[in-house]
């Protein structure tokens, strides 16, 4: 029987690293053994072994994503431990049920299995049984997939109390929970706590289960997407991106949800950059490998939509954006109703699209959509109505409704003072200060632009220090707007502290350079100080090419205004020289174009 549990042991080990298949193969070894040990198999512990193996076999087909296979064998499970009339073990088997229903995204089945496990386990086991605390986490799960978040935490906490009494600080069940509630605090929007869960997660399982684990390139994911999406570290965050590739490859290969993710966070970390055609690049890997594994509607398929809606959006071709999102809206609804607020998160998205596209009557419907759902779910002063201003605020800036966005950005700013008690250093305090911003810029009240541009500067600088992209971001603004006023020398200032900041982070920030040389190129030719505004010329192609690769859209626009400055100083052969390149890197583009176009069209066929 030793023997037996040493084969299971290391089946265990290796389900947690995420080697599924080498798992099940002990899985199966142990069964044949037991069957072997004990003739017939007739007795009650070899029943119970035949039971929990069954089981764990089904739980690696399920991570795998083979329903029918995680299904057939939960169903032995059930039937033995029915036949010894087990308790706990049928509640187990509810609960690998519902574990194959959050799978599927089929999150209201989920539920009723968990309930139902939870119920039959406390009839045989205390409250403080590890067993309940499994099905605590599972329920924290669901609530959280369902955006249920006063819910989710509760469960989250019920569970992480008793494995931390029962386990101790460093168990692999205990890095599972840190990184599922540093999920939760990044649906609430707190990236601080959640990022230090995430490394208090990665602790753990660098300790307990070593590097080589498809759960600790799950975790550097996890902390890419907060790098790229909070501290807008964008070459860090794919750094550590390609970390979790690496190791996910070499153990699951490319056909794997988890690649996916990590293919999906990769393209955010350049949407993020503005980098549209690496970012398509990295989705289509995504949602090839989601096309062959999952249905069209589940809750991947819906942020791939998302993501490419983003996409479109930030290119303004509002119509397909708005199709994406659309589809989106499509499937999370099915998935959790419409009274929800991941659903209403996505009539935010509807309502921006149809007031930049003057679509005043469907953005109106969608605003008032947003907050039914809000209102029925969240209190009137919580954080999602301040946000719902925003969106509300945002709408009428589309419809050059400036007064009124004013007014209801305002509201937003006013709910989320009260709720820090007058603390003004947060994040989504300094997203309101920038968006009313640029209200204030488009009505080129540009002084009025710098105060709350300044304003925004000074949290980000409270929050993260002044060396951050924020920073160095919200000071090109204000570069931009004195550059707007016409005042040169403090714009000339402003771009030389945001490259100043640029110089000395860690991450990519060629694409953010070439902007502000590029501004400066500019501002120095309005000066006729024609030298300077070639050198910035020249460093402004240097760092697009460091960027974007030799053929992109922006370089001709660069090479025609630098071709015009070569000719006004008379040097006729560098003008001809760059006219050339400039004909050559526009005919790469339209062929590059067509053959994209191409690809990204036969895919979006088959998503939709």
């Amino acid at each position: 029987m030793n023997h037996i549990q040493a084969v299971c042991q290391k089946g265990q080990r290796a389900y947690q690293r995420g080697y599924f298949e080498n798992a099940r193969d002990h899985f199966y070894q142990a069964l044949l053994l037991g069957n072997n040990d004990t003739g017939k198999g007739e007795n009650s512990i070899c029943r119970e072994l035949q039971h929990d193996l069954n089981l764990s076999i089904s739980m690696t087909y399920c991570s795998q994503h083979d329903r029918s296979q995680a299904i057939q064998y939960c169903d032995q499970a059930q039937n033995v431990a029915q036949e010894m009339s087990d308790q706990l073990r049928i509640a187990r088997c509810h609960h690998q049920y519902a574990e194959i229903n959050i799978m599927q995204n089929s999150f209201r089945l989920a539920m009723k299995d968990l309930e139902l496990s939870l119920q039959l386990k406390l009839q045989v086991v205390n409250h403080d049984d590890l067993d309940v605390a499994d099905t605590y986490h599972a329920m924290g799960k669901v609530y959280l997939y369902r955006m249920e978040l006063t819910k989710a935490k509760q469960m989250f906490d019920q569970s992480l109390i008793i494995r931390l009494r029962v386990l101790g600080d460093f168990d692999y069940k205990v890095a599972q929970i840190y990184h599922d509630i540093g999920d939760w605090y990044k649906a609430e929007r707190n990236f601080n706590d959640a990022l230090a869960m995430y490394e208090k997660s990665l602790k753990i399982l660098l300790i307990t289960i070593g590097r080589k684990s498809l759960d600790v390139a799950k975790i550097y994911c996890s902390i890419g997407w907060i790098y790229s999406y909070y501290m807008k570290r964008c070459y860090e965050a794919r750094t550590i991106c390609q970390k979790a590739l690496k190791i996910g490859l070499n153990i699951a290969g490319e056909n794997n949800l988890q690649i996916a993710h990590i293919y999906y966070c990769i393209a955010y970390s350049y949407y993020e950059e503005d980098d549209i055609n690496h970012c398509l690049t990295f989705w289509l890997k995504a949602a090839r490998i989601q096309l062959n594994i999952v249905t069209k509607c589940h809750l991947s398929t819906a942020e791939s939509y998302i993501l490419i809606g983003h996409c479109y959006y930030r290119v303004e071709n509002y119509r397909i954006a708005y199709t994406m999102y659309k589809e989106a809206l499509r499937i999370k609804t099915h998935l959790f109703g419409e009274t929800n607020l991941s659903v209403a998160q996505i009539y935010h998205w509807l309502a921006l699209t149809c007031a930049w596209c003057g679509d005043k009557k469907k953005a109106e419907y969608s605003v008032n959509k947003l907050f039914e759902i809000r209102r029925h779910i969240v209190d009137e002063k919580s954080k999602y109505m301040s946000y719902s201003h925003s969106t509300l605020a945002e709408c009428y800036h589309a419809q050059k409704k400036h007064t009124e966005a004013v007014n209801e950005y305002k509201k937003a700013l006013k709910i989320l003072l009260e709720l820090q008690g007058g603390n003004a250093d947060t994040w989504d305090i300094a997203d309101v200060y920038y968006n009313i911003s640029c209200v204030y810029s488009s009505l080129h009240s540009f002084t009025t632009d710098i105060q709350y541009m300044e304003k925004c500067v000074n949290i980000h600088k409270q929050i993260n220090g002044e060396s951050n992209i924020k920073v160095a971001n919200r000071i090109y603004d204000i570069a931009f707007a004195y550059d707007n006023l016409r005042q040169f020398d403090k714009a000339i200032v402003y771009y030389q502290k945001n490259l100043q900041i640029l110089m000395q982070l860690k991450e990519d920030t060629d694409l953010l350079c070439c902007k502000a040389y590029y501004k400066l190129a500019k501002i120095f030719a309005q000066q006729k100080r024609t030298i300077d505004a070639i050198a910035m010329y020249n460093k402004c192609l240097h760092y697009n090419l460091l960027h974007y690769g030799e053929a992109n859209e922006r370089r001709p626009k660069f090479c025609d205004e630098l071709e015009n400055l070569y000719r006004a100083v008379g040097n006729d052969n560098m003008a001809n020289k760059i006219s050339k390149l400039t004909n050559n890197i526009r005919r790469g583009l339209r062929r590059c174009l067509r053959a994209k176009e191409s690809v990204l069209c036969k895919l979006l066929k088959s998503f939709l």
